[in-house]
C-alpha cells in the first residue's frame, strides 16, 4: 500500500548579503540608466551643439588626425579628451569614453548640474560627499574636470550645509597658568543670557587676577569691544593698573577688544 504525502514546495534560499550589496549601490544613476529621460539622438544633438564635445565628435566623424595649430584652436578640456584617444569613441553618434570594462557617457555641460542634482538629491539619494559622489557618478558619466566641479556643487548645496551645522572654533592648548605676583595675568570673560534689568543691563564683565584671586563685575547693557574696554579701565585698572597680561576665551568681543 502506498501512501501519497502531499509535496511540499521549497523555497528559493535568497542571500541576504547579495541583495545588502544590491542595495548600496548608485540608486541614482542606475534609475538614469534604466529610465533615461533623453534618448541617444536627444544626447547626440546636445553633444553636438556642446563647444567643448562639438569640435571632438566631428573629428572623430570624419577620421583626420588634426595638426597642432587646430588643436590650439580647441579648448582646453577639448583638447583633454582628445589626448584620451583610443578611449573616447563614438558609439551610435554619441561620445562615449571606454574605462576598462564600463562604458561612460561624456556629459555636456547643459546636462552636468542637471545629473549632479539628480544623484545628489533626488528621490533616492542621501546628500553624499564629494568623494563619494564621485565615485557614484564616475562608474557611468565622465566629463574633464568632474571631480573640480563637484566639489563646488556639494560645497553650494543647502541640504548638506544645515546637516552640518556651524564651523568649529579653533581651541587653544591646555597649559599651566602661572602667577607669581599680583596684577600677573588678569582673566577677563562676559556672561551672558542674564535676565535684563529694568536699566537695560543684560551682560556681566568678570575680572579676575590670577594670584590674589580678587573678582571685579561690572553689567553692561552691550558687548561691544569698546564698551568692555572702556568699563575695564574705569573701576579695575584706574585702581589697580595695567596687568602684564590678559587672558581670555576665544570669544570675538575679547579678540577685537586686544
Amino acid at each position: 500500500m502506498h501512501t501519497c504525502w502531499p509535496k511540499n514546495n521549497l523555497t528559493p534560499w535568497v542571500d541576504d548579503l547579495e541583495r545588502a550589496d544590491a542595495a548600496v549601490g548608485p540608486w541614482s544613476a542606475h534609475l538614469l540608466e534604466i529610465a533615461p529621460e533623453l534618448m541617444d539622438a536627444d544626447v547626440a544633438k546636445l553633444q553636438d551643439e556642446d563647444e567643448i564635445l562639438g569640435p571632438v565628435k566631428s573629428i572623430l566623424s570624419q577620421g583626420y588626425s588634426p595638426t597642432l595649430d587646430v588643436l590650439r584652436t580647441l579648448p582646453l578640456e577639448a583638447r583633454k579628451l582628445w589626448s584620451m584617444r583610443p578611449t573616447i569613441v563614438l558609439q551610435n553618434q554619441v561620445l562615449v569614453r571606454r574605462n576598462g570594462d564600463a562604458v561612460q557617457l561624456v556629459v555636456p555641460q547643459s546636462l552636468r548640474h542637471q545629473l549632479f542634482t539628480h544623484t545628489h538629491a533626488g528621490p533616492l539619494a542621501a546628500h553624499l560627499g564629494s568623494q563619494r559622489m564621485l565615485a557614484q557618478i564616475h562608474r557611468l558619466y565622465y566629463w574633464p574636470g568632474m571631480r573640480k566641479d563637484i566639489d563646488a556643487w556639494c560645497r553650494q548645496c543647502e541640504g548638506c550645509a544645515i546637516s552640518r551645522g556651524p564651523p568649529s572654533q579653533l581651541h587653544g592648548h591646555l597649559c599651566k597658568v602661572s602667577s607669581g605676583a599680583p596684577m600677573d595675568i588678569i582673566a577677563i570673560d562676559i556672561l551672558s543670557g542674564l535676565p535684563a534689568t529694568p536699566d537695560g543691563y543684560k551682560y556681566l564683565l568678570v575680572a579676575t587676577d590670577d594670584f590674589t584671586k580678587w573678582l571685579e563685575a561690572v553689567t553692561l547693557c552691550d558687548a561691544e569691544a569698546h564698551t568692555c574696554m572702556r568699563t575695564l579701565y574705569s573701576p579695575f585698572f584706574s585702581r589697580f593698573g595695567l596687568p602684564r597680561q590678559l587672558h581670555g576665551d576665544q570669544g570675538a568681543t575679547l579678540r577685537a577688544s586686544w
